[in-house]
C-alpha cells in the first residue's frame, strides 16, 4: 500500500489501539484482551505489542515456568485460544518487552484472531499491562 492518503482510502482504515490496564493475573492464566474479526478482503496489521511486568504478587519464590519461550508472561496475537504458535508477540524476560515496531505482523486470512496475555508460570501471580496498536484495512 503505496501512495497518498485519500479521502477514500482513509475511510477504508481502522486504527485499534490495545489496551490492557494493570490487571492481577494469577499463575497459569491467561485473559483474551480483545478479539479481531477478519472478513475476506480485509488486511490486519499488528504494529506492536508491548508488555510491562508491574509488580510480583509472590514474594520468594523462584518461578516455575509452563511455557519457557513464553518467559514470565507474554502477550500476543493467536489464531485459537490455545497458547501455543502466536502469530506475533512480546514476552517479559526482565525488562519490558515489545515486539518490533520496525516489522510488522500482517495477517490477510479470514478468520478470529484472539490477542491473549498470559501468565506464563505455574506458582507466581504477577501485575501485569500491556498496549498495543493493530490496523485493519477494508
Amino acid at each position: 500500500m503505496n501512495g497518498f492518503v485519500t479521502t477514500n482510502r482513509f475511510a477504508r482504515a481502522l486504527n485499534l489501539p490495545i489496551s490492557f490496564p494493570q490487571t492481577d493475573l494469577g499463575s497459569g492464566r491467561a485473559i483474551i484482551v480483545c478479539k479481531i474479526p477478519l472478513a475476506i478482503n480485509q488486511r490486519l496489521e499488528i504494529r506492536s505489542l508491548s508488555i510491562s511486568l508491574v509488580a510480583i504478587l509472590t514474594p520468594g519464590i523462584i518461578p516455575l515456568y509452563l511455557n519457557t519461550a513464553m518467559q514470565l508472561c507474554s502477550i500476543g496475537v493467536y489464531e485459537s485460544t490455545m497458547i501455543s504458535s502466536p502469530l506475533v508477540y512480546a514476552a517479559f524476560f526482565d525488562q519490558t518487552s515489545t515486539s518490533n515496531p520496525f516489522s510488522c505482523c500482517v495477517i490477510e486470512t479470514p478468520g478470529i484472531y484472539n490477542v491473549i496475555v498470559s501468565n506464563n508460570t505455574s506458582n507466581t501471580d504477577m501485575a501485569v499491562s500491556a498496549t498495543g496498536s493493530a490496523k485493519i484495512y477494508y
